[in-house]
């Protein structure tokens, strides 16, 4: 069954940026070009909601949409929908039997969408489906030579070795644990310092038991990974990560070992697409 790919689009360098990934990397896949138009956004008090000005709007921009999907030798369909934009791109998702959306990492509105928290963290979120985020434009390369996965033997991070190992059979993959000691919610010192002390004493096998899963992992699709450990929080230790060694890609889970805790506190992964050097995966 051929892919459906979601790329929502708002005529940005971020979404053309997007796209240009989504043609390259899904060459089997039809791309399916989804903008969302916000029906009060140029609203004023003298223009009023006036039907016929939607009706041009509307017209104006499918033009826009098929003018963009003629720039690509690619099986592109092209949507248009009034709304909201993060409320119609995940219902579009769930209701048109999407496989994979891929967004730039922000829109037209630029940093207040990154303070404000972005249209890419909320669908990443919320989608159903694994969501790429692209930070940057295609360097040529269709697909990425060196692929960074966060791994902490949780559920998810297995979720993302796997659609690693299996989507890119040709690149080499790293699995990273960045080793945390559990003192999260501790607040007396005395149990902070104990903990420590604890953690240094068992940190080395439990770094060991982790890894020792993603390895299991790969030899199960006869495959060999490098695994590495570096101590810190995680979602700087892997930014960090990326910076330093120059991977093209990072593929990780939604959620990690603390589960829902992270989601409602603010997730490493949507730390991470806010703020990793290259295009991230987060897999479902």
């Amino acid at each position: 069954m051929t892919q459906r790919v979601l790329v929502p689009y708002d005529s940005s360098e971020q979404a053309d940026y997007a796209l240009a990934h989504a043609v390259g990397a899904f060459t089997d896949a039809k791309i399916v070009l989804f903008h969302v138009i916000e029906p009060f956004a140029d609203h004023t008090s003298a223009a009023g909601y006036d039907g016929a000005r939607y009706k041009q709007r509307l017209e104006t921009t499918e033009q826009m949409l098929e003018s963009v999907a003629d720039e690509y030798d690619a099986d592109i369909e092209t949507v248009a929908q009034y709304g909201r934009p993060v409320h119609w791109i995940v219902r579009y998702i769930e209701q048109n039997s999407i496989d994979h959306v891929v967004i730039g990492s922000h829109g037209r509105d630029g940093a207040k969408r990154l303070l404000l928290g972005s249209v890419a963290e909320t669908v990443a979120r919320r989608s159903p489906v694994p969501v790429t985020v692209v930070r940057k434009p295609p360097d040529g390369v269709e697909l990425p030579e060196t692929i960074l996965v966060p791994f902490d033997a949780s559920a998810c991070a297995r979720k993302a070795l796997v659609y690693a190992l299996e989507q890119f059979e040709n690149s080499e993959v790293t699995a990273l644990y960045a080793a945390y000691p559990p003192v999260d919610g501790t607040r007396e010192m005395d149990t902070v310092f104990n903990v420590l002390e604890d953690w240094d004493e068992v940190r080395a096998d439990h770094v060991s038991s982790v890894l020792d899963v993603a390895t299991e992992i790969a030899d199960e699709h006869n495959r060999t990974i490098e695994t590495l450990n570096v101590d810190g929080e995680p979602a700087n230790a892997i930014i960090e990560q990326a910076d330093d060694t120059g991977v093209d890609q990072i593929i990780m889970g939604s959620t990690g070992r603390d589960g829902l805790s992270r989601l409602l506190l603010g997730s490493v992964a949507e730390v991470i697409i806010r703020r990793a050097p290259v295009t991230v995966t987060v897999v479902k």
